[in-house]
């Protein structure tokens, strides 16, 4: 998620109107329920299905968290 924060924020900000000092004081209890009511087209959601779920190699994880293997 924090990979495609500039996605969250943005999503956040036009289907909830959600600014970003009120980001940093909510829960996260309301922030899991605003991210799971963005709409499938939102750009966090087309992100999100894009990321892979499962790193079972040091490549895998370089590549998802850019860090390089090694």
């Amino acid at each position: 998620m924090i990979r495609h924060w500039p996605a969250v924020e943005g999503d956040l900000a036009r289907d909830h109107g959600v600014t970003a000092p009120e980001l940093a004081r909510m829960s996260t209890r309301r922030f899991l329920a605003l991210i799971t009511a963005l709409s499938e087209q939102s750009r966090f959601a087309r992100l999100w299905q894009q990321t892979p779920r499962r790193a079972d190699s040091p490549e895998d994880i370089a590549r998802i968290t850019g860090i390089p293997a090694g």
